[in-house]
């Protein structure tokens, strides 16, 4: 957003200030400035002159070139030669005598074809004023001949750039005269006021038939029909800073809009009411297509909204007026509109057709719905000082409500005092309010500020926003920085979260697990493919879609959807998420008017583990991820986790029947884990192995920090030993079975391998454990190894246990 210092010049007193202060000033208390950029033409080289005469000339090459007779205001006439298209008897331009010295060189007489060419007509390009250089610069009637252009343009202004980002929230400061009200403020300096049309002169007048049958999305709409006596150019000072800030110039029809825009943030419109019988607003409905001013035909949806004109669309709201209804050279009867629409609205549109202009941008800050008849009145003044002569031919008509009465914000009277770290007297605060055009008084204890109309109240809402207003103004750096008294203590250690992070950190580095986080809720679609009935559940009361209105009682049903959407694409990978579950307590029939106590919170851990089925035995695999869950347990329980007996029952669908087993810590169950078989494992993996898991994370609980405990390294040589037991019962009771030996001289005892074939008997398997061996003062003998291996065999024998 560029904003010219000249412009503000108008309403702010700033011969004292350089541009580099002012925006200085204006970054420390308003929005942050980009940078300076000094901006200087050689309007002072041209002269204003009349067009007496034209001639056509042969080129002999087809382009256009006439020799013009120009009435300078001072001696006779000159003549010169013109390319551009807009040349016409009776138009003033802008002349530059021979001499003048202009950006692209020294004008002086030329000859074409042998007729002189003496000076030459200028665009606003060749000027420096602007970047239009395709026709020549038209000047208003009234403009004097021969007085130079910077009469009216000057040749030095300066622009401050400022950070978009930081004006989303204030629509008052997308034209120059919100800057300008700030400027007053911080400068403590009057305010000039915006000068506007008494529209109540013409209340006696016909009304205009409009209709607003889209008050949602068009809260506020105002329009005036007007006659002018022509559309002549725009005056020049106008041209000059439409043309600075980018604009280019038509006729004071369509630049008194652009102007009105950059000044006071309000797009307005003008249609010419040769074409437009009435208006009104309303969706498109059925109406699927609309030509745009530019000529672009734009495909629209039910809920857009459009401007009618009697027989059809002739404004995008909002955004862009039609082809058919735009002004013209030859347009007198106008209508003059300006109207408020909802941000989201315009938004979602302009986003959608891929057409975003200075109007849209303006409406996206949520400009507020006042502006809506002080734009028409600023517009049909700005037509007055032009010199078109408008004369009214209805009343304004005002649709909706301009919501113009100031907000009421009340606090205590101290409110900002204790909150802004410095002494502010209340004539203080007072003075700075009303400099930004609020009114403040206080009664009693109280402080009561009303917040004029053109503050947005998306951005005005609050006390705390009524300080942020006068601590700005009054400026952070008038503060001083206090340092915070007080003792300090060490943060508290949080137990379960340090958990967390042990559970994560094990996983993902030293078992490949990669972390998935769901949402809290459940499908209820996926539970249907998977055959899981939750029963009774907590339920969301604004759910984002009536599927996903359960809360999760177990990870496992997310956690298994992740698994089905990425074995198409990865064919080993392995995941866990550690997140809540949402268990009810006494669940009455009304979920609305449950008691929220007697629920439960509970910290989950979940994992599953995936790989192609013919990459390895299931058996292999399913050790793989016991081995990482009694890790697990030593790290966060300081006890062995191990796996119960075999479940037959049927449970949860993924607790297939002989194929899952609880996890125990001492004597408490701490969760399960499982093997996917039959028909879920066709749903969520086909062709794969997946090994599944869920624990209770608050069940693991042993100190953040546990007491080390440290054994020194032995001196002397130990020994291993290998059996392959042959068993036909399950492996855990072949565990709980080995557990019951002991010898002075086992260390540790480790499962190796297992082996299902030839050379077996039908039913068994051959489970290979290792035996670590140490005496703690000496070297083993051959003797103590033999009575060890003498003991072992003669205890399984007894068991019915035989060696492979």
């Amino acid at each position: 957003m560029k904003i010219s210092v000249n412009w503000l010049s108008d309403y702010v007193d700033l011969d004292d200030m350089s541009s580099g202060q002012l925006a200085e000033r204006l970054t420390l208390a308003t929005a942050e400035s980009e940078g300076v950029e000094t901006v200087t033409n050689v309007a002072d080289a041209a002269v204003v002159a009349r067009i007496v005469d034209v001639q056509a000339l042969s080129t002999g090459e087809g382009a256009r070139r006439a020799l013009v007779t120009l009435d300078t205001g001072v001696g006779e006439a000159v003549r010169t030669v013109s390319t551009a298209p807009n040349v016409r008897l009776g138009l003033r331009v802008a002349y530059a005598p021979p001499g003048a010295a202009l950006p692209g060189g020294v004008v002086g007489v030329a000859d074409f074809d042998g007729v002189v060419s003496t000076g030459m007509l200028c665009s606003a390009a060749e000027l420096g004023i602007g970047s239009s250089h395709e026709v020549v610069l038209e000047c208003p009637d009234d403009a004097a001949l021969g007085k130079p252009l910077s009469t009216w343009i000057p040749t030095r202004d300066a622009l401050i750039d400022f950070d978009n980002k930081s004006l989303t929230h204030r629509p008052d400061l997308w034209g120059h005269y919100g800057f300008a009200r700030e400027v007053a403020a911080i400068l403590e300096r009057p305010l000039r006021p915006l000068a506007v049309a008494d529209l109540s002169r013409f209340d006696d007048l016909p009304a205009f038939p409009a209709t607003d049958d889209a008050l949602d999305d068009c809260p506020c709409f105002s329009c005036l029909a007007v006659d002018i006596a022509a559309n002549v150019p725009s005056p020049l000072t106008m041209q000059g800073r439409l043309h600075l800030l980018g604009q280019r110039t038509f006729n004071v029809l369509v630049d008194t809009t652009n102007y009105l825009m950059l000044e006071l943030g309000q797009p307005t419109h003008v249609y010419d009411r040769r074409k437009v019988s009435e208006i009104r607003v309303a969706h498109a409905g059925e109406v699927s297509s609309f030509r745009t001013l530019d000529g672009q035909e734009r495909q629209l949806q039910s809920d857009d909204l459009l401007i009618y004109g009697g027989d059809g669309p002739i404004g995008l709201a909002g955004i862009m007026g039609g082809q058919d209804s735009g002004v013209r050279a030859d347009t007198t009867q106008i209508l003059l509109e300006s109207a408020n629409f909802r941000a989201a609205r315009v938004r979602r549109t302009s986003v959608r057709l891929g057409l975003r202009t200075d109007a849209s941008q303006r409406y996206e800050k949520s400009q507020p719905p006042s502006n809506s008849p002080v734009g028409l009145a600023r517009l049909l003044r700005l037509l007055e000082d032009a010199g078109t002569a408008p004369t009214p031919v209805s009343r304004a008509s005002v649709l909706g409500d301009p919501a113009d009465a100031p907000r009421i914000i009340t606090m205590p009277a101290t409110y900002i005092q204790e909150r802004a770290g410095a002494e502010l007297p209340q004539e203080r605060i007072t003075q700075i309010l009303t400099g930004l055009g609020f009114g403040a008084e206080v009664r009693q204890d109280e402080l009561t500020v009303s917040v004029p109309a053109f503050r947005a109240a998306q951005d005005i809402s609050l006390p705390a926003d009524i300080l942020e207003e006068v601590l700005r103004v009054h400026g952070y750096a008038s503060i001083e920085p206090v340092v915070p008294s007080g003792g300090l203590a060490a943060t508290k250690l949080n137990g379960p979260v340090r958990r967390e992070h042990k559970a994560r950190r094990l996983l993902a580095q030293a078992y490949g697990f990669t972390e998935v986080e769901n949402y809290p809720w459940l499908d209820d679609d996926w539970n249907a493919e998977l055959k899981y009935v939750p029963g009774e559940s907590l339920r969301l009361r604004n759910p984002v879609a009536p599927e996903r209105s359960r809360l999760r009682k177990s990870l496992l049903p997310n956690l298994l959807r992740d698994v089905a959407e990425n074995v198409a694409n990865v064919d080993d990978f392995r995941l866990f998420e550690i997140g809540r579950v949402y268990l009810p307590g006494t669940y009455p029939p009304d979920a609305h008017s449950s008691d929220p106590s007697s629920h439960l919170e509970e910290v989950r851990l979940a994992g599953a583990s995936v790989r192609p089925a013919r990459s390895g035995s299931v058996e292999e695999h399913f050790r793989q991820v016991k081995g990482a869950l009694e890790d697990l347990g030593a790290m966060l329980a300081e006890t062995p986790v191990r796996t119960g007996a075999g479940h037959e029952e049927a449970g949860d669908p993924w607790q297939v029947p002989d194929l899952w087993a609880d996890i125990q810590i001492g004597d408490t169950t701490v969760g399960s884990v499982g093997v996917l078989m039959g028909p879920i494992l066709d749903t969520v993996a086909p062709q794969r192995q997946v090994i599944w898991f869920e624990l209770a994370l608050s069940l693991l609980d042993a100190p953040v920090y546990p007491e080390p405990h440290y054994e020194s390294l032995p001196s002397v040589p130990g020994s291993r030993q290998d059996f392959s037991l042959v068993w036909a019962g399950d492996y855990e009771e072949l565990v709980a079975t080995l557990d019951e030996f002991s010898h002075p001289l086992v260390q540790q005892r480790e499962f190796v391998t297992v082996y299902r074939g030839k050379g077996l008997p039908p039913g068994t398997a051959s489970y290979t454990f290792r035996f670590w061996l140490q005496a703690p003062d000496h070297t083993l003998t051959g003797a103590e190894l033999e009575g060890f291996r003498d003991e072992f065999l003669t205890f399984v024998k007894e068991r019915g246990i035989t060696l492979r």
